[in-house]
């Protein structure tokens, strides 16, 4: 069952997942066609969009395709790393200097809105253009995964 909040000014789910970036893309010239091709440097991005895709379609019947201004606000939840955690008798326990840590290590966290951003368009929305207010958090927790809430701006 999907954990979500739909209503006429916002949408708000939660995607479980290890989150993928979509940023740079990579461009090459088809030898036999002489046709330019460009496709996505992070191979694994496609899997990950159409999980997002398939969350959205199921809360929106589809799609809503919203044409207002929007604020798009995005919570990436990662695994701490092991290191976070003592060994031996402290298995399990993170250390006191762990405690308060962000993850600030890769992906970026634009990179990783990106690859939402563009899984929605077309579902929610018409185009990703119609996002004037970005707010993107990386926060470490139990469940990996993003919360993703879309909300009109009046």
């Amino acid at each position: 069952m999907i954990e979500a909040t739909v209503t006429a000014d916002y949408i708000r789910f939660f995607v479980p997942g290890l989150a993928k970036t979509s940023g740079s893309k990579r461009a090459f010239k088809n030898p036999k066609t002489d046709k330019i091709i460009v496709t996505a440097a992070n191979p694994k991005q496609k899997a990950w969009q159409q999980a997002v895709k398939w969350v959205a379609m199921q809360l929106c019947n589809r799609m809503i395709l919203w044409d207002d201004p929007l604020c798009l606000t995005l919570t990436f939840i990662r695994l701490r790393p092991k290191g976070h955690y003592g060994t031996g008798r402290n298995e399990g326990v993170m250390k006191d200097w762990a405690r308060s840590l962000l993850p600030t290590s890769k992906p970026d966290g634009l990179k990783l809105g990106r690859c939402v951003e563009d899984a929605l368009s077309g579902i929610i929305y018409c185009d990703d253009s119609q996002i004037v207010e970005h707010h993107i958090r990386k926060i470490y927790g139990d469940k990996p995964g993003v919360e993703v809430m879309v909300s009109k701006i009046k």
